[in-house]
């Protein structure tokens, strides 16, 4: 063991636990995020619906809007094709071709349109290289605000990947590390002390914990390994195997068998060969892609849902110029494998959509406690610090910050409307509220001493925001609810009730809080841990 002085051990010690809670607040805001986008499709829904939507994802006549939609893209952008269902059922399309930037790193240079589902008129088309092709994309917005933080905190690739994937690394120690310090887990899953503070917060965090291992596992491991695969693992697998060719490593994985034959040759309608998908599969689509759209080697791939009953969905592959059905494509690779049966499983067991929204509740809800476990479990740690110069900026962070980012959160939601309203740059607008927003949390935080008092005014001002927004909702041009039952879009009503009842919740709570700071105020150091 190493001898060092008193002085420069506790400088260690607190470099080293402000560098673990630095990396558990960004683990916290990975799951806080993963957590709303668990419902990622019903927020759009929810925050963009459509006056009349399909009763079909990919209705009929579709085939003939995207080949209008083909003969206006320039033929050296045809290389890839894919379209899929969004919010309120619109239908996003993409035309694209693989390029490289100035760095050599693999980028895309297309076409992007949304496609009404009911009139099957194009709009909002964007043109140019990826960004170009992201900019202006009112319809999903919000959602993707969501999700890209929750994937890679808006950092750019791959180091957000990379990033998300250490954090689901750690996690992943944390659940397994939990499993081994829980000598007496049978018993911990039910013991709660409630009549002294200090442990009933411990042990809270030690039940959610200990309820929660399996899933904490779960959801680390599957987002560890989708986060490493496209960041880490293609590259490195393309330079050892494929001269350093992402796109042929990525074909030969998951795509189709290469053909070449530039040739020209009209391509088939889709309509017919999702019809037949769909007689196949007894599902419905969800994904459609066309490789070398307009040439005799074109193929079209699609994707089905899960049929009733089952997990997984099936693949189909056409001929693109004859529209006849040539093969169903397993998940990896060229033949069925178990492997590929695994890989299949890593998508539903991370977002919890393999049963409706049954499924997805079951994810939120422990989605949910491990946030609990990751936030409660650094509050217990510093607070019990707090006294100590060197540790009370990071308890006040870590208050700051938990509390902090369901409002900033909620406020970048708020802003979504406006910005639409008022026709601003959308995911701009919400990136800086969102850290204007926590950075003032985090500012009150280590201006106030009282940490108590921070967390009981962020949890106000979280519940009157998430009362308000239905209603800002409303004033920003969204509908009401008659015409949402009338068409069955029932992710607006309902989500509006989620947030009444959840901003009630927070207002509760911090009733709550000054209850107990009234009763027992030579109790406040406690009462801290616990809030």
């Amino acid at each position: 063991m190493i001898s060092l002085p008193q002085r420069e051990t506790r400088s260690l010690l607190a470099i080293h636990g402000w560098s673990a809670v630095f990396l558990g607040l960004l683990l916290y805001t990975v799951i806080v995020t993963g957590v709303a986008s668990v419902f990622g499709d019903e927020i759009g829904d929810w925050a963009n619906p459509i006056e009349q939507p399909s009763a079909q994802r990919f209705p009929a006549g579709l085939g003939n809007a995207l080949q209008q939609f083909a003969d206006s893209v320039a033929p050296e952008l045809r290389e890839s094709f894919f379209a899929f269902p969004r919010s309120g059922g619109r239908i996003y399309a993409q035309f694209h071709r693989d390029e490289k930037d100035a760095n050599g790193r693999p980028t895309e240079r297309g076409v992007v349109v949304d496609i009404d589902p009911r009139t099957l008129q194009m709009s909002n088309r964007r043109e140019g290289d990826e960004d170009a092709m992201n900019d202006d994309d009112t319809v999903n917005a919000l959602p993707d605000f969501f999700v890209n933080l929750h994937v890679r905190l808006h950092v750019p690739e791959p180091w957000g990947l990379m990033l998300t994937g250490v954090l689901g690394l750690a996690m992943l120690v944390a659940a397994v590390s939990g499993f081994l310090l829980h000598r007496h887990l049978i018993r911990e899953l039910f013991t709660l002390r409630r009549r002294k503070k200090l442990l009933s917060a411990r042990d809270a965090h030690v039940v959610a914990g200990s309820w929660n291992l399996v899933f904490s596992f779960v959801l680390a491991f599957t987002g560890s390994f989708f986060s490493f695969a496209t960041s880490f693992g293609v590259p490195v697998l393309a330079m050892v195997a494929f001269n350093g060719d992402q796109q042929a490593a990525f074909e030969t994985f998951v795509g189709n068998p290469p053909v070449n034959d530039p040739r020209p040759a009209p391509m088939a309608n889709l309509d017919a060969m999702i019809v037949d998908a769909t007689r196949r599969a007894h599902a419905e689509t969800f994904f459609v892609s066309v490789e070398h759209w307009g040439r005799a080697d074109a193929r079209a791939t699609i994707s089905m849902l899960p049929a009733e009953g089952e997990v997984f969905g099936t693949t189909y592959v056409y001929d693109g110029p004859s529209g006849a059905y040539q093969y169903e494509k397993p998940p990896l690779g060229r033949v069925p494998s178990f492997g590929g049966n695994l890989f299949s499983l890593m998508a539903p067991l991370h977002f919890g959509n393999f049963a409706g929204v049954l499924s997805k509740a079951a994810w939120f809800a422990l989605g949910f406690a491990a946030a609990y476990v990751a936030l409660s479990g650094m509050r217990l740690w510093t607070q019990r610090r707090i006294d100590q110069p060197a540790w009370r900026p990071l308890a006040q962070a870590v208050n700051g910050i938990g509390y902090g980012l369901p409002l900033a959160l909620i406020v970048a939601s708020a802003t979504y409307f406006v910005a639409r309203a008022l026709d601003a740059d959308l995911q701009p607008a919400m990136m800086r509220m969102f850290l204007i927003t926590l950075g003032a949390c985090l500012l009150a935080s280590w201006l106030v001493r009282d940490t108590a008092r921070v967390a009981q005014t962020l949890l106000i001002l979280t519940g009157a925001m998430l009362l308000g927004l239905p209603a800002l909702r409303l004033l920003c041009g969204g509908p009401t609810w008659a015409p949402m039952f009338a068409t069955a879009q029932f992710a607006v009503p309902a989500l509006d009730t989620v947030l009444v009842i959840g901003g009630l919740a927070c207002l509760a709570g911090a009733y709550r809080t000054a209850t107990r700071m009234r009763r027992a105020p030579q109790t406040l150091a406690l009462e801290r841990v616990t809030e």
